[in-house]
């Protein structure tokens, strides 16, 4: 299930990730769902590395 959300962006950065969408062939909804996504992961990675250790 999706829910939409309200973002507010500042214009240099929306400009930003619009450039990065063109450049993957992404909507920029796409492209920020995309991002989160990668972070989300990696923040997942560390918390495990830390649990582990």
């Amino acid at each position: 299930m999706r829910k939409e959300y309200i973002l507010r962006i500042d214009e240099d950065l929306f400009e930003d990730v619009k450039k990065l969408a063109d450049k993957n062939e992404r909507s920029i909804n796409a492209q920020i769902v995309y991002i989160l996504k990668k972070e989300v992961e990696k923040d997942k990675k560390k918390e495990d590395t830390t649990i582990k250790s």
